[in-house]
């Protein structure tokens, strides 16, 4: 090798050592820029441990449609013959009724009637949009238009926790009221004895409605005391 390729070598190596500071110096403040910005991020979270910063939940804000508010005091007047739980949010009426017989029993031994999931839920919005239109019904006995006034028209949804000896009748009465079947299925695997969930929709006359439901829930054994002396399943209501 000559001198002169020696010399060309060298001239190339040291004019490459020269790009690529230049280069990768356009990168830096980009990559500072990021590394910023995600810290900035992070430190606009509130930490995880914090007590003064934990969130116990958010604030659901409900869609303008869902007009008007419910009453909570007539809300709380649905649960009086059911002996159940009167949940009023916004436009939104919960009632839950707990079953207390027979006993459900996961498979590890966890008794499952603390949960309102083991039990009945019914759940009504007043069934008009913006105090103007009234939404269409399934012809059902209470939203028929007989004996109704608008202002307790509710558009209801629900299920009820089943033994499989109670699905029948509690179809029976839902048929007789025609209230809407929507589904029937398991929620567990492995509890004893084993529960199905009845899923339901309806619109009526808000009392109406809670009447003929607790005629439904009449034919299980939600209501015996586990208490007493009998653990018998009985259909006798509150």
């Amino acid at each position: 090798m000559n001198k002169l390729t020696k010399l060309s070598i060298v001239s190339v190596l040291a004019i490459a050592m020269m790009i690529i500071p230049i280069t990768n110096s356009g990168k830096v403040p980009n990559i500072l820029a990021q590394s910023q910005s995600a810290t900035s991020q992070k430190e606009s979270q509130p930490p995880a441990d914090s007590a003064n910063n934990t969130q116990v939940g958010q604030v659901f804000t409900f869609n303008e449609k869902s007009k008007p508010v419910n009453d909570p005091k007539k809300c709380a007047t649905f649960v009086s013959g059911l002996k159940g739980k009167a949940i009023p949010d916004y436009n939104l009426c919960d009632v839950v009724v707990y079953r207390q017989a027979p006993e459900i029993t996961r498979n590890d031994g966890l008794v499952m009637n603390n949960f309102s999931g083991i039990g009945h839920y019914i759940e009504m919005v007043p069934a008009v949009l913006n105090n103007t239109n009234i939404f269409m019904g399934n012809g059902s006995s209470g939203g028929n238009g007989t004996g109704n006034n608008t202002g307790n028209l509710k558009a209801a949804f629900g299920e009820f926790a089943l033994l499989d000896s109670e699905v029948i009748p509690v179809r029976e009465v839902m048929q007789k009221y025609d209230w809407t079947e929507t589904s029937l299925h398991h929620h567990l695997l492995g509890e004893t004895p084993k529960i199905l969930f009845l899923h339901w929709s309806v619109i009526g006359d808000g009392n109406e409605l809670i009447k003929q439901a607790k005629e439904m829930i009449m034919q299980t054994s939600t209501y015996q005391n586990l208490t007493g002396n009998s653990k018998t399943p009985s259909s006798a209501g509150p």
